[in-house]
């Protein structure tokens, strides 16, 4: 495993408990890889990835590390003949999400992509329900997803804001519409003092004319109900609602909702318990799917149709425009860098 911050050592605990033996772990902070190490009882740890490969031949590698590092990590891992899951974004852009793609083809091994949200029980039921033909065809997304602004402050602005938060709507809108982005229009407002945009909106148009508007505003104050619970909960709150809009109906989800809350002496709490909620000892949720899901992947028990790797390079490629339509100040067209998938450009 590679990266073993707070998700990372979730993902080991997650891992383990659908039956992986976790061989190895490494991480460049020495003192975090220890303590984590020391709590699962893993023996071998190196402060980076090709030399822990060189120690220890595992069949998977699981990169939960700084964004900046996915690309070159799964491809790392890939040259040792291991599959892959990576954290998201999958790159930092079009370019490099299509590097790895030749590398998994080339090395004949599976990467698999954590975009948990496709694996979250109610986007699972939209995609459904659209796919069985329950609203007809679909015209239109309205996806929205609002952070706490303290973790904008910790860590929102690590990388640009789009790769933390805009890529989880990008990429469910590309699972919805089974498409690539064409073209990319994108705005975004500053709150004071903030170096990277915290307010962000895009406007993006599919092959095929679907359109579809993503918005993200790390702006949520602390006064608001905390959402995250189960085995990682933070304090704060992800607000988000996603429309699916089709010539015969039209499909909404709320985050925030009133089907449980939880009013205590240290607040309120509205939580989901979708992601990763914790049950009788054991992680359950969308990173449980999610992970099972990748497993039987890396078995051969199904195909890659989850997250096909080819989806999240356009989900890569639309995300790297929505950055440069903002840095440009005008809309951006997405180049065609993938293999002829039949993208009919």
């Amino acid at each position: 495993m590679a990266g073993v911050g707070r998700f990372g050592a979730l993902h080991a605990r997650v891992w383990r408990e659908l039956g992986a033996e976790v061989v190895g772990l490494c991480d460049v902070d020495a003192r975090r890889l220890a303590d984590v190490a020391g709590g699962l009882g893993v023996a071998v740890v190196s402060g980076d990835l090709p030399s822990l490969l060189a120690r220890v031949e595992p069949d998977v590698v699981v990169v939960v590390s700084d964004e900046a590092t996915h690309a070159d990590l799964t491809v790392t891992a890939l040259e040792a003949g291991c599959h892959v899951f990576v954290e998201k974004p999958l790159a930092l852009s079009g370019a490099e999400a299509w590097r790895v793609s030749a590398a998994a083809a080339t090395a004949g091994r599976e990467v698999v992509a954590g975009q948990i949200s496709r694996f979250a029980a109610p986007y699972v039921r939209m995609r459904q329900t659209l796919s069985g033909g329950g609203i007809g065809r679909l015209c239109a997304l309205r996806l929205r997803r609002d952070f706490s602004r303290q973790w904008f402050l910790s860590f929102g602005d690590r990388v640009h804001p789009v790769w933390e938060s805009c890529i989880h709507d990008i990429d469910l809108a590309v699972s919805f519409t089974g498409r690539p982005v064409q073209r990319v229009s994108a705005v975004a407002a500053r709150a004071a003092e903030d170096e990277a945009p915290s307010v962000v909106s895009a406007l993006l148009e599919f092959q095929g004319g679907v359109i579809a508007t993503v918005e993200s505003a790390w702006l949520v104050p602390d006064s608001a109900p905390r959402t995250l619970a189960g085995a990682l909960a933070l304090d704060g709150s992800i607000v988000a609602e996603a429309e699916v809009l089709g010539a015969d109906g039209i499909l909404r989800q709320r985050l925030v909702a009133d089907d449980l809350v939880e009013w205590t002496s240290t607040g309120a709490v509205v939580p989901d318990l979708s992601l990763w909620p914790e049950e009788d000892g054991t992680v359950g949720g969308a990173l449980r799917q999610e992970v099972a899901y990748a497993i039987d992947v890396f078995l051969g028990r199904r195909p890659a149709d989850r997250v096909p790797l080819q989806e999240v390079c356009w989900g890569v490629e639309a995300a790297e425009a929505v950055v440069a339509s903002l840095a440009a100040g005008a809309p951006v067209e997405v180049p065609d860098r993938g293999p002829d998938t039949g993208r009919g450009r």
